[in-house]
């Protein structure tokens, strides 16, 4: 099935455009044809001027919090922690776009266009004319057939308003030949150049960096005329043939469209966003804003939004887009050491909630910017980078580092106090009581969570790499970090003493349960009843105060669960609620439904945030398949009325890539394949039905399946006397509902 989504009318909003991008250079295209519009933008493209003396003063350091916040000294807190910071950079550092590219393709009242996910263009038609679109997969060249007129390029300081505050000097607009460039050198910061060119109604448009003006203009007018005499034709077709092998992959089949379609999405734009070498996706990813600054300057904000962003680079198996991130904490250790030693006056690594490329500080409220959390929540994806390929090379030169790190940070930070256990001084719980003085506390469920897994990882990497230096230290820490905070009927509280009051955004204080996975639905009979207490008081506070955010994580943490209606119920208010018509999230019930409080007058939009989308995809990935506790669990949190289900090659934790079929309610057969020497252990799911198993010898542990499996070895179950043809079963999905998305004709 063609995943796309379909506009049949003009969309004539940035917020209503269809998103396209390679993962270094984007463009959302909208407009009704006079002009057609792709505002573009690069994924290095960031003014990094930043006025950074406030970190000098030597009132700037974790022990100066403390003391003021002890003393109830709250203003002058903010003031040498967030407003100093605030007024002497109020416009950079920042993400910036490089401006918006017209093209006259047509008139006419029709307009249908639509978004090729599968094969990442837009096409369609205006008035009488067809038009294709796309960003190329593997080149920084848009390519666009059917603009009538030669394109027009508004910069972006003619763009935004804001942009030109910004100081940059007036972009130059040449022409050589018939290549048209405009370049924008900005201030201590490289030059950006867009080139275009044309053949006919073929249009070529390049985007380059660079240091110097010249070779940025070199660099764009080469690219776009190489592309011009390759001809459109053959450019689409290496274009088509990227992404063919790029989706020849893993693949999800719903027998609801619209899901399916929301898995593939998110994974495309996180890959649209994505790219080894460049900078990583900021919370807009390479689709800046049209006529606006980003919001939250397009920040990396290291309280959830990185972490959904970067997710289903798991589950789809595309590792390589989990990279660009890891790859830049990886660089940027030898700062993010220097932030620890300078502020906290220790060893270890020290991550701020908020920041830009090279760990340049951007304002954020200040009780957000300085939580122990943060830290943890990015060694995360870098656990999990570690656990879905077990790959040691990579592992002691990236993942080892970075998390080490992390847990001498915490090693050097926690104290032990009069109860003999270790404790966080001073933090909060991510965005609780916001930036008010109520927001400080000690040792919030979260950090303790995220110090506890800490610990676990650096003892499972130390033993896959034969190291010893930290194993003795982490255990000993684990032990000895103080209880998690309780209420009486075993209620996770947000910190000792205080349980969650209110229904909020962020579920932090269920960190132990889900993502840290501390605290199991496989773990004894005290977990249990913690797990049941915390989820059942947490769902009584409401979701008045969830965001779409919320619900893509709580997808997951249902699914973890085994608590399949609960996850699809979480899938399905993210797709009525929390998504535009082009697919997008945006951080606002756009339904008007008064399910939350966070909302727009009818008709506006909230600012866009690609983090929720990519959760989404994953969440769904956990309702499929899951591998964490070194157990494997098929379609362990789907609905039943998901009767027919495929997959083909998810990649779960142990480094397995599994298949599975799910057949009139039940699964009727699971192919698993190892990536290296590795114990299988599987959760029968045929619930002890016969099955006919190919491969390797299996035996069984209980409720478990179990093999030894080497590296490249495949392994098949099918249940006995059922059909088990993977592409039938595709098929046989194909029962379900057209996709909602797309804007309706009036």
């Amino acid at each position: 099935m063609a995943h796309r989504i379909t506009h049949e009318r003009a969309p004539l909003r940035w917020e209503e455009g269809l998103p396209l991008g390679n993962g270094r250079i984007g463009a959302m295209v909208w407009g009704d044809g006079a002009p057609l519009r792709l505002t573009l933008d690069h994924a290095d493209l960031w003014d990094l001027r930043v006025n950074d003396a406030f970190q000098r003063d030597p009132a700037y350091t974790y022990a100066n919090l403390r003391r003021l916040v002890a003393e109830g000294r709250f203003e002058e807190a903010r003031e040498v922690f967030e407003e100093r910071e605030k007024r002497e950079n109020p416009l950079a550092p920042t993400k910036i776009s490089i401006g918006r590219a017209e093209a006259q393709v047509g008139t006419g009242v029709a307009c249908r266009m639509a978004l090729d996910i599968d094969r990442a263009l837009v096409e369609g038609r205006i008035g009488a004319r067809d038009f294709v679109a796309f960003v190329h997969r593997q080149r920084d060249v848009i390519c666009l057939r059917g603009a009538g007129e030669p394109l027009k390029l508004v910069p972006l300081a003619e763009m935004t308003p804001g942009m030109a505050d910004l100081g940059h000097p007036a972009p130059t607009l040449s022409q050589q030949g018939d290549v048209w460039v405009c370049a924008q050198e900005l201030i201590d910061g490289p030059c950006c150049a867009v080139a275009w060119c044309a053949s006919g109604r073929d249009t070529f448009l390049a985007i380059e960096l660079a240091h110097t003006r010249d070779r940025a203009v070199e660099r764009a007018t080469a690219s776009a005329l190489r592309a011009r005499e390759q001809g459109f034709e053959a450019v689409l077709t290496e274009h088509l043939e990227a992404w063919a092998s790029f989706w020849a992959g893993s693949a999800v089949h719903l027998p609801e469209q619209r899901m399916e379609l929301l898995w593939y999405y998110g994974v495309y734009l996180l890959a649209c966003s994505a790219r080894p070498g460049a900078s990583p996706p900021g919370l807009q990813g390479v689709w800046a804003m049209d006529g606006v600054m980003p919001p939250w300057r397009g920040d990396y904000h290291a309280d959830m939004n990185v972490q959904e962003t970067f997710w289903p680079a798991c589950c789809s198996g595309h590792l390589e887009l989990l990279d660009t991130w890891c790859d830049h904490m990886r660089r940027l250790l030898p700062q993010s050491r220097a932030f620890a030693k300078r502020f906290f006056g220790t060893d270890g690594s020290f991550w701020p909630c908020s920041s830009l490329p090279g760990l340049t500080s951007v304002q954020c409220w200040y009780t957000v910017q300085f939580a122990w959390s943060s830290v943890g929540w990015l060694a995360w994806p870098v656990w999990l980078r570690w656990r879905h390929s077990l790959d040691q090379h990579w592992l002691a030169e990236t993942g080892y580092p970075i998390v080490s790190d992390v847990f001498r940070f915490y090693r050097a930070n926690v104290e032990e106090q009069a109860d003999g256990y270790l404790h966080v001084p001073l933090s909060t719980s991510p965005e609780y009581r916001e930036n008010q003085p109520a927001a400080w506390c000690q040792d919030p469920a979260i950090d303790l969570a995220l110090i506890r897994r800490c610990c676990d990882w650096v003892v499972e990497m130390e033993q896959a790499l034969g190291l010893s230096d930290l194993q003795a230290s982490a255990k000993d820490l684990r032990e000895k970090l103080t209880p998690y905070p309780l209420t009486e009927g075993k209620v996770l509280c947000l910190w000792p003493g205080k349980p969650l009051d209110e229904s909020h955004r962020h579920p932090s204080h269920l960190m132990a349960i889900h993502p840290a996975m501390d605290l199991t639905i496989e773990g004894d009979e005290h977990v249990q009843q913690i797990i049941a207490a915390s989820v059942e008081h947490f769902l009584s506070l409401g979701q008045y105060r969830w965001a779409g955010h919320t619900y893509a994580q709580m997808i997951s943490f249902a699914a973890v669960l085994g608590r399949a209606g609960w996850a699809y119920d979480c899938l399905l208010q993210f797709v009525e609620h929390w998504i535009g018509p082009n697919g997008l999230h945006f951080n606002a019930d756009l339904a008007q439904s008064g399910m939350s409080c966070f909302r727009y007058p009818p008709g506006a939009y909230g600012p866009f945030t690609m983090e929720a989308n990519c959760g989404v995809a994953a969440g769904i990935g956990d309702m499929l398949v899951q591998g964490w506790g070194d157990r494997l669990r098929i379609f362990p949190a789907v609905p039943d009325h998901w009767r027919e289900i495929a997959f083909r090659d998810l990649l779960t934790e142990g480094a397995f890539w599994v298949s599975a079929i799910r057949r009139e309610g039940r699964t009727v057969w699971v192919r698993v394949r190892a990536t290296v020497e590795r114990r299988l252990r599987l959760r029968d799911p045929f619930g002890g039905e016969e099955a006919t198993i190919e491969g390797c010898e299996v035996r069984r542990e209980g409720e478990d399946l179990v093999s030894g499996m080497k590296a490249g070895q495949v392994v098949s179950f099918g249940l006995r006397g059922r059909r088990t043809d993977l592409e039938e079963a595709v098929r046989m999905t194909r029962w379900g509902e057209g996709s909602r998305l797309g804007l309706r004709a009036r």
